[in-house]
C-alpha cells in the first residue's frame, strides 16, 4: 500500500495544460512528432515532482526480525560457562538466520559488536579502562538500555539475555516498561555463577555506635561454598586482632565475637576469612565502621621519645588521652587522623616527615576542622626546617631566617689512643663541619693529648683548601689531658664578636682530673656553648656528659667512630642556624586568654631557648620573648585550629619550668582550647550506598529537643585519594537534610561534618567489589522479565525465531525514486533541445502563373 504525507503538490499538474497548449503555438521550427514528445517529457518531468513532494511511501509488510545477543562476562560469572554461551550464540544464530544481529557484552558497562567474533576477543579488567569491559560489576539495566537502541528499525525486536541476573548496579525493573513500550521481546537463559573451594565474609554485624571499654557483640557472616574449616581474624581499628579457627559449612556461616574498644571516634571494623585452596581471596576481607563514643583524644609526636614523659603525664593527669608517637608513624590515612582530637608535633626534625605526611596533616586542619600544636626545640630550625612547607603553611608563625655570625672552635683528642681509624674520621668529621660553615664564620680547631697546639687557628672559613691541609697533618700521639686544649678554646672565644659561640670536644679517654665545672660554667655566663663526643667505651663518659650540661650542649656517645662525621655535620648546622636562640628569657604575656586561666606568668621560671619566628599577619600572638619573638602564638586555620609554642616542653628549654605550677595548668588547658569539639550527640549523620551513590542524611536538634532549621555546618568527603570534597546539602524536612556524592574509587570515603558548635565523622567503607559475592543465578528475576515481555525463559532457537502472527509494516520512502526519475528526464529534455529526431514536411509547391483574369464586367 502507498500513502501520501502530503497532497497540495497535485496543484503543480495544472502546469501540464499549459506546456500542451504552448506547444500548439510554438513559432520554433519543430516537427510535430519532436514537439510532442518534448512537450510529454516535461509533462512526466511535473508529474514527477509533484509526485516527490507529495512524499509516497510504500509500506511493505513482513516479518523481519532483529536479534540482540546480551552476555553477562562480569566477575561472577564462570568464565567456563561464558566459554559455552558463546558457542551456543553462534549456532543459534546461524540456525535462526535473522536479517540483523548485535552482540553485546556487558558487566559494570557494554560494548555494541557487529560481528561474533569480537565478542570472543573483547577484552576484560577490573577497572573501567576505554574499549574493555569492566568486571567489577553487573549493570543489567545499563546493559538492557543500550540493546534497546541496537535493534534494527523496522524489525521485530527479540532480545537474548544470557545471565545470572545477580545485578548489583542500576534496576533492571526500571527497564521493564520500557522493552514493553519498544515491543522488545526478551528471552532469558540463566548462566552458571564462578564456583569453587571460595569463601568470603559476606557482612560484619554491628553496632552503630558503641562506648569505648567496653564489650560490645560483633557477628561476622561467612558465605562459603563447600564444607572446610578455616580461620576468622577482626581488626578494631589499632587494636590487637583477634582470630579464631572455624569450621564453615555450605552457605551462611554466623561467627560471634565480644570486642572491647579502645580508639575513640569512627573506627574500621576489618573482618577476614582464611581457608586453604582458596581461589579467589579478593573478596575474603569485609570493613565496617562504627563510632566509638569516648573521651577525646590526641596524638603526640615527639621527636625525642626519652623525653616524652613531661607533657603526656600532665595531659594525662588531667584527663587527655594521649597516643604517643614517634616521627615514622604519623599516619597517612585522613580517616586515621580524624579520630584525634588534635596533633601535637614537638621537636620533630623536619627530614624524617615527607611531604605527604605534612600535607595530611595540613588537609586535617583545614578540611576536618583537627587542633595542631607545634612545638619547638633543637630539631626544628629554618630553611633546612620547616620554611616552605605545608606544616608552616598552617602555622601562626613562619621560620625567622636571619643567619648569626658564628664563631665555631673543635677540641680534638690526638692521643695516643685515638690512632688509626679514629683519628682519620676524626679529620674527616672536622673537614665535614668546615663545609657546612659560611666563607664569613669563623673555624678554629685545638688538637691535643698530654699538651695542646693549633692545627688550624681561629679564622674565617673562606680558605677552605688550606684549612683541610692543616687538619690532615693532625697525627696520634700522647697521653689525654682535655682541661688545657678546652681552657685554650674558651680564652680564644671570649673576645670574638659572634652571635653564636660554640666548641665541639671529641675524645676516646679519660683526662687528668680538673675543676671543668667552674671553666664550663665561665664559659656559659659567656653565652659560649659546649657539646661532646665520646667515642669507644674508653671514654670518660660521665665527664663529657657533664660538660655538655654546664655548656648547654649536647653530648653524643658511640662505640662506632663511623658517626662521628654525621655528629660533627649535625653540630655545625645546629650552630649556623640562625633560628635558634639559647639564652635565658622571661616569657612575656601579650594577651591575657581563658588558656591562661589560674595561671601567674609573673613567677614563672626563665625559658633557656627557642626557635626564632616571626608572627603571621592575622595571628594572636599571646607570649613573646624579652626581644620581641613570638613564644606562643594561635590562630584559625580552615575549618581547624593551630598553636606554635617556639620553646619546647621538655628538660632543656622548658627545664625549669617542668617544676613550675603553671606548667602543669597551661599545656591541659591549651590543649583543650585547640581540640576539635566533641561530636554533636543532636547532629544524627547517616550514610548509605545505593549503587555508586553515597546517600547522606542527618537529622539535626537542638538541645531541647526542637528541630534545627539553621544548620550552618559544612559536610566535607575525603575520597580514597586524600582529596577532599565540599558536599551541598538540601533541606528536606523539619530538621532533616540530605545529599548525595559520588562514589566511584575503590577504598574508604570519610564523612566529616564540622562548624561552630556542631560535628560528626563517619566513614563510608569498602571491602571489595558487590560482584565478588558469588551468588546462584537469580532465575527469579530472569523468569519475570521474560514472562512480562512475551518472551520465553530458558529459551533456544526455537523460542526465539518461532514463527509470530505479527508482522512488522516497513515503510519505504518512494519520493528518492521519483525525483531521480525527474533528473533523468531533464537530461532527456535537454538531448531533445539539441538534436532534430524527426524530419519536417516538405511544403506544397504553388502553381504555374497563367493569364491575367479580368474583372466581371457588367454591362
Amino acid at each position: 500500500m502507498i500513502t501520501f504525507q502530503t497532497y497540495w503538490p497535485m496543484l503543480l499538474l495544472a502546469v501540464i495544460p499549459f506546456f500542451w497548449w504552448v506547444s500548439r503555438k510554438t513559432l520554433m521550427d519543430l516537427s510535430p512528432g519532436h514537439l510532442k514528445l518534448g512537450t510529454l517529457i516535461r509533462s512526466a518531468i511535473v508529474l514527477c515532482l509533484a509526485l516527490a513532494l507529495m512524499q509516497p511511501v510504500w509500506n511493505r509488510s513482513g516479518s523481519w526480525v532483529s536479534v540482540v545477543y546480551m552476555l553477562d562476562v562480569s566477575k561472577s560469572v564462570s568464565p567456563q560457562a561464558i566459554s559455552e554461551a558463546i558457542d551456543w550464540i553462534e549456532e543459534t544464530d546461524a540456525a535462526g538466520g535473522p536479517d540483523h544481529s548485535r552482540f553485546i557484552p556487558f558487566a559494570a558497562n557494554s560494548l555494541v559488536f557487529e560481528e561474533l567474533d569480537e565478542l570472543r576477543t573483547v577484552q576484560v579488567t577490573n577497572i573501567p579502562t576505554e574499549g574493555a569491559i569492566d568486571q567489577s560489576a553487573t549493570d543489567l539495566e545499563g546493559a538492557l538500555t543500550q540493546a534497546s537502541r541496537s535493534f534494527a528499525p523496522n524489525h521485530l525486536k527479540r532480545l537474548v539475555l544470557i545471565s545470572d541476573g545477580n545485578e548489583n548496579v542500576g534496576a533492571v525493573k526500571d527497564s521493564i516498561l520500557r522493552m514493553n513500550q519498544e515491543n522488545v521481546e526478551v528471552f532469558t537463559r540463566p548462566i552458571a555463577a564462578r564456583t569453587g573451594s571460595d569463601a568470603w565474609v559476606e557482612d560484619v554485624m554491628a553496632p552503630a555506635t558503641v562506648t569505648e571499654e567496653e564489650l560490645f557483640p560483633l557477628e561476622v557472616l561467612i558465605q562459603s561454598q563447600v564444607a572446610t574449616t578455616g580461620e576468622v581474624e577482626v581488626r578494631f581499628g589499632t587494636d590487637d586482632p583477634e582470630t579464631r579457627e572455624v569450621e564453615l559449612a555450605p552457605g551462611i556461616n554466623r561467627i560471634a565475637f565480644e570486642i572491647r574498644p579502645t580508639d575513640t571516634g569512627p573506627t574500621m571494623i576489618e573482618a577476614e576469612v582464611r581457608i586453604g585452596g582458596d581461589r579467589f581471596p579478593d573478596n575474603n576481607v569485609f570493613r565496617q565502621s562504627v563510632l566509638v563514643d569516648g573521651p577525646p583524644r590526641i596524638l603526640y609526636i615527639e621527636g625525642r621519645s626519652e623525653s616524652a614523659d613531661y607533657l603526656r603525664n600532665v595531659l594525662e593527669g588531667e584527663g587527655i588521652e594521649v597516643r604517643l608517637a614517634t616521627p615514622g608513624e604519623v599516619p597517612l590515612l585522613l580517616e586515621e587522623l580524624d579520630t584525634y582530637a588534635a596533633i601535637i608535633l614537638s621537636d620533630v626534625r623536619a627530614d624524617t616527615m615527607t611531604p605527604v605526611e605534612m600535607e595530611a596533616l595540613a588537609v586535617y586542619v583545614r578540611e576536618l576542622g583537627g587542633g595542631f600544636l607545634m612545638i619547638g626545640g633543637e630539631s626544628v630550625y629554618g630553611e633546612e626546617g620547616y620554611s616552605e612547607t605545608a606544616v608552616e603553611e598552617i602555622l601562626p608563625v613562619k621560620f625567622d631566617l636571619e643567619r648569626p655570625s658564628v664563631a665555631l672552635i673543635i677540641v680534638l683528642d690526638k692521643s695516643g689512643s685515638m690512632g688509626g681509624e679514629k683519628l682519620e674520621l676524626a679529620k674527616e668529621a672536622s673537614k665535614a663541619a668546615v663545609d657546612v660553615l659560611q666563607d664569613d664564620h669563623m673555624i678554629g680547631i685545638v688538637a691535643f693529648d698530654y699538651d695542646h697546639y693549633w692545627p688550624v687557628d681561629l679564622r674565617e672559613a673562606d680558605d677552605r683548601e688550606e684549612i683541610n691541609r692543616r687538619i690532615s697533618r693532625i697525627i696520634a700521639g700522647g697521653e689525654t689531658n682535655i682541661y688545657p686544649a678546652l681552657e685554650e678554646a674558651y680564652a680564644a672565644l671570649i673576645d670574638v664578636e659572634a652571635e653564636v659561640k660554640h666548641i665541639i670536644l671529641l675524645s676516646d679517654g679519660r683526662s687528668l682530673p680538673e675543676d671543668f665545672e667552674s671553666l664550663v660554667l665561665g664559659m656559659d655566663e659567656e653565652t659560649i656553648t659546649v657539646s661532646t663526643v665520646a667515642v669507644g667505651n674508653g671514654a670518660d663518659r660521665e665527664l663529657l656528659a657533664n660538660i655538655s650540661t654546664w655548656g648547654g650542649g649536647r653530648t653524643y656517645f658511640m662505640e662506632d667512630a663511623n658517626r662521628v662525621p654525621q655528629v660533627f655535620t649535625d653540630e655545625a648546622e645546629l650552630a649556623t642556624q640562625g633560628t635558634l636562640r639559647e639564652e635565658p628569657f622571661q616569657a612575656v604575656v601579650l594577651k591575657e586568654v581563658e588558656a591562661f586561666k589560674g595561671i601567674d606568668f609573673s613567677t614563672s621560671p626563665p625559658l633557656l631557648g627557642y626557635v626564632s619566628t616571626l608572627g603571621k599577619e592575622t595571628a594572636e600572638i599571646l607570649l613573646e620573648s624579652d626581644v620581641e619573638k613570638p613564644i606562643l602564638a594561635r590562630w584559625q586555620y580552615g575549618l581547624g585550629k593551630t598553636v606554635a609554642f617556639t620553646s619546647d616542653v621538655k628538660d632543656r628549654w622548658a627545664a625549669e619550668w617542668l617544676d613550675w605550677d603553671g606548667y602543669s595548668k597551661l599545656w591541659p588547658q591549651l590543649v583543650r582550647e585547640t581540640m576539635r569539639r566533641k561530636d554533636d550527640g543532636q547532629l544524627d549523620l547517616k550514610i548509605d550506598k545505593v549503587g555508586e551513590l553515597a546517600r547522606i542524611s542527618i537529622t539535626a536538634l537542638e538541645e531541647d529537643g526542637s528541630f534545627r532549621e539553621q544548620l550552618t555546618s559544612q559536610l566535607s568527603v575525603v575520597d580514597p585519594q586524600q582529596n577532599v570534597s565540599i558536599v551541598n546539602l538540601r533541606h528536606s524536612g523539619p530538621g532533616s537534610y540530605e545529599g548525595e556524592f559520588p562514589v566511584d574509587q575503590r577504598g574508604p570515603y570519610l564523612f566529616r561534618m564540622t562548624g561552630d558548635e556542631t560535628g560528626a565523622s563517619r566513614i563510608l567503607p569498602y571491602s571489595y567489589p558487590e560482584e565478588y559475592h558469588f551468588y546462584p543465578p537469580d532465575t527469579d528475576l530472569l523468569r519475570e522479565l521474560s514472562a512480562v515481555t512475551n518472551g520465553t525463559f530458558s529459551a533456544d532457537a526455537s523460542d526465539i525465531f518461532r514463527s509470530s502472527a505479527e508482522n512488522i509494516v516497513r515503510p519505504t520512502p518512494l519520493w528518492p525514486y521519483m525525483a531521480v526519475v525527474a533528473l533523468l528526464l531533464y537530461l532527456g529534455d535537454i538531448f531533445l533541445r539539441r538534436i532534430r529526431l524527426f524530419e519536417k514536411p516538405s511544403p506544397s509547391k504553388p502553381a504555374a502563373a497563367g493569364p491575367s483574369a479580368s474583372p466581371l464586367s457588367i454591362s
